[in-house]
């Protein structure tokens, strides 16, 4: 199935990571359609996706502290920082 997303404006470009220390996860949401595809290829579904109207505007990942492969994963190969 094809993913639609749909490009917010950007100014109200937002990705926020959280570490839930009491969950032991890694909270990554972004609205930001580049990293939303790159971290679909990293890790997958989502656990939750924003939609409005058939597009995507928002996904969240949780990834637990556990997966350090995963974690690493995601700060070598997704383009969070923007270098």
């Amino acid at each position: 199935m094809s993913k639609n997303y749909k490009e917010i404006n950007k100014s109200e470009t937002e990705t926020t990571i959280n570490v839930l220390y009491s969950e032991k996860l890694l909270s990554i949401y972004t609205n930001k359609i580049e990293l939303e595809k790159q971290l679909y290829k990293i890790l997958g579904e989502p656990q939750k996706e924003y939609i409005k109207g058939k597009f995507i505007i928002g996904s969240i990942w949780e990834v637990p502290l556990s997966e350090k492969t995963k974690i690493s994963k995601i700060i070598l190969k997704a383009n969070i920082f923007e270098l």
